[in-house]
């Protein structure tokens, strides 16, 4: 099997490879080599989005990603005390809940 020594590429060459891969990082040459080097192997993993906080309603909309354990967690105690409740809505990775108060 034939691999490619991705250090050897240009600069621009390696963002035209992350950008048709779809690949999150930061774009210095020896961080989007090791990026390849793991997706090819499998490895990659795509990272957590940020839990959102949209204001409405007199709360919040609150958007949390699938990985994000923690918040999920957290959020699950909310609904419990009914102080927040599920919006039986998931788009964009997100479960959606509404809540009066945000998550830490």
């Amino acid at each position: 099997m034939n691999q490619t020594d991705y250090s050897k590429l240009r600069t621009d060459v390696l963002e035209k490879m992350i950008n048709q891969r779809g690949i999150d990082c930061k774009m210095k040459k020896d961080e989007m080599a090791k990026m390849l080097k793991l997706f090819d192997e499998g490895k990659y993993v795509e990272p957590m989005r940020e839990t959102t906080h949209d204001k409405c309603d007199g709360g919040f909309n609150i958007g949390i990603d699938m990985r994000n354990h923690e918040h999920l967690v957290q959020m699950g105690k909310l609904v419990e005390k009914k102080e927040a409740k599920s919006l039986n809505r998931y788009s964009d990775n997100k479960n959606w809940y509404w809540s009066k108060i945000r998550l830490i």
